[in-house]
C-alpha cells in the first residue's frame, strides 16, 4: 500500500502538529490569556447577598457557656473576720468552681474567697481553699499542665521553642523527650489557647479596618490542599479569626461567623480582600437584619447599609503581579477611603496587614512552612498547633510594628497585639500563659486581666 499524501493533507498534518507543540509548550499561558481576556469583556459580576439560613455555623445549635448571673455578691473580706492572717498569696484569675457556692466562677481576688492551702507533691504545687465552702482544688486545674508529671518550666521550654518554628521531631531530638509526649503538650496548649481566645474576644472587640485573606498548605492524612482563612486587624494586628477548611463558600461563612461573635455589637469595621467572591456571601449573611416589606408575605433578610467592603483584585504575568486594581461590593470608594484615612492609614485598598500576619504563622507554626517534611497528620492536629501559636503570638512575642515611644532609659516600649487592642495591660510570659486558668465548660467571671506579666 502506497502512502501518497495529497498537499492540503501534508498542510493539515504539519498544522495539527504545530497546535499541539504550542499547546504543551504555552497552553497554560494561552489560558490564562482567554481567561483575563473574558474577564475584561464580561466586568464584575453583580452578587446577590446571602442569609444567616446559608450559614452552616448559624442554623447548628452553637450555644456558647453560659455566663454567671450579674447578682450582687458581698465581698468575702466584708463577711469574714477581721481576726486572723491577712492573703499574702494572689488569688487572681482563680475561682471557686463549686456550683453551689456563693463565689462560683468569680475570679476576681476582692470579691470571692479563694486562699492559699500549701504546696503538695515532688513540684510544689499549690493548692487553693474557698473559705466560703471549705473547698479545695489544685492551681493546676483547667491548664495544659494539670495531672502532668513533667515540671512546669520544662514544659514552658519545649513549647517556646515549638512557637518559634521548631518542628516536633526536631523537638524530640533537642530535648529528648517521646514525639508522642511533646504531641500531647501540644493539643493540652492548643485547647488552652483556643477556649482563651473564645472567652477573651467574645463580644469585646472594637476593630476599625479588617482585612481577610486564606493561605495554603498540605496535611499527612488528606491528599487535598486545605486552606488557612485568616481575619487581621490592621490596626491592632490582631488575628481576630481562624478556620481551617476547602476554599467554598461555607468555610467563609464559618470564618465569618467568629468574627460576628467577637465584635462588640456596635462595631462594624471596613471590610477588605483578594478577589474570592465568598467573602462577600459571608459578611452580607452575618452583618444585617431582618424585615417585612409593605406588600411582602414573609421577612427578608436585608445587608446592613453601613456595610463597607472592597476587593483588591490582582493581574499576574506568570509568577509576577502586574497590575492591581480594587473593586467596590458595598459601600462607595469615597466612604472606604475617608473611613480608612481615619484610622491614620493609607486609605487605599490593600492587604498588606493579613499578608504579612499570614508569613508570620508561616513562620512561628512549622506545619504551615513552604517545602518542609515537618507537615500535620490531620488537619485537627493543625488546628490546635496553630491556636497555640495564635496564643503565643497574641499574648507573648511583641509586634514591632506596635511599638511605643516612652520617657525613661529603654525609649520604647514593646506591646503584643491583646494590648494594642486594649485586652491587657502587660506582656504575657509563656509560663503565665500555661498557669492562666481557662477550665472547660465553665465561664470564669469577670475574666482575668493581665496577670504576673513582664
Amino acid at each position: 500500500m502506497k502512502f501518497n499524501p495529497t498537499p492540503l493533507e501534508c498542510v493539515l498534518f504539519i498544522f495539527v502538529c504545530l497546535a499541539i507543540y504550542i499547546w504543551t509548550k504555552h497552553g497554560r499561558r494561552i489560558r490564562r490569556w482567554l481567561k483575563d481576556y473574558f474577564r475584561k469583556r464580561r466586568g464584575p459580576r453583580n452578587l446577590k447577598p446571602k442569609s444567616p439560613e446559608d450559614c452552616p455555623a448559624c442554623n447548628r445549635d452553637c450555644s456558647f457557656l453560659p455566663q454567671r448571673s450579674k447578682l450582687e455578691v458581698l465581698p468575702w473580706a466584708d463577711r469574714k473576720s477581721r481576726r486572723g492572717r491577712p492573703k499574702v498569696v494572689d488569688t487572681g484569675g482563680h475561682a471557686c468552681l463549686n456550683p453551689s457556692c456563693d463565689y462560683f466562677a468569680i475570679a476576681d481576688p476582692a470579691i470571692h474567697a479563694l486562699v492559699s492551702n500549701g504546696r503538695r507533691g515532688k513540684q510544689r504545687i499549690r493548692y487553693f481553699k474557698c473559705q466560703a465552702c471549705g473547698g479545695c482544688r489544685t492551681s493546676r486545674f483547667g491548664t495544659p499542665s494539670y495531672w502532668l508529671k513533667t515540671p512546669l518550666a520544662r514544659i514552658t521550654m519545649v513549647m517556646t521553642a515549638l512557637s518559634e518554628g521548631v518542628d516536633i521531631s526536631a523537638a524530640t531530638r533537642i530535648f529528648g523527650h517521646h514525639h508522642t509526649t511533646i504531641t500531647r503538650w501540644v493539643e493540652r496548649s492548643g485547647r488552652h489557647g483556643e477556649r482563651l481566645h473564645q472567652r477573651l474576644f467574645h463580644r469585646a472587640l472594637s476593630i476599625g479596618h479588617l482585612q481577610l485573606d486564606e493561605l495554603v498548605t498540605k496535611v499527612k492524612q488528606d491528599a487535598e490542599r486545605i486552606w488557612v482563612w485568616t481575619a487581621v486587624a490592621a490596626q491592632s494586628k490582631l488575628i481576630l479569626a481562624l478556620h481551617i477548611g476547602r476554599r467554598s463558600s461555607a468555610d467563609a461563612h464559618h470564618l465569618l461567623h467568629q468574627v460576628w461573635q467577637r465584635l462588640a455589637p456596635d462595631s462594624l469595621p471596613i471590610f477588605t480582600s483578594d478577589s474570592l467572591n465568598q467573602y462577600f456571601y459571608g459578611i452580607t449573611a452575618h452583618f444585617g437584619f431582618w424585615d417585612k416589606p409593605p406588600r411582602a408575605r414573609k421577612h427578608h433578610w436585608f445587608p446592613d447599609t453601613r456595610l463597607q467592603y472592597a476587593q483588591l483584585r490582582k493581574r499576574r504575568r506568570g509568577w509576577r503581579i502586574s497590575f492591581l486594581y480594587s473593586i467596590i461590593r458595598l459601600g462607595s470608594r469615597q466612604l472606604i477611603r475617608s473611613g480608612l484615612k481615619a484610622l491614620s492609614l493609607s486609605g487605599l485598598v490593600q492587604t498588606a496587614f493579613v499578608e504579612r500576619a499570614n508569613l508570620t504563622l508561616r513562620e512561628l507554626i512549622a506545619p504551615l512552612s513552604r517545602r518542609t517534611w515537618s507537615i500535620a497528620y490531620d488537619s485537627h492536629h493543625l488546628h490546635l498547633h496553630i491556636q497555640w501559636g495564635l496564643a503565643y503570638y497574641h499574648f507573648c512575642r511583641p509586634h514591632l510594628s506596635l511599638t511605643t515611644p516612652i520617657r525613661g532609659p529603654s525609649r520604647r516600649r514593646y506591646r503584643t497585639p491583646v494590648m494594642a487592642a486594649n485586652l491587657v495591660r502587660k506582656r504575657w510570659l509563656v509560663r503565665d500563659l500555661l498557669q492562666l486558668p481557662v477550665p472547660e465548660g465553665i465561664w470564669l467571671d469577670p475574666f482575668p486581666a493581665a496577670k504576673g506579666c513582664r
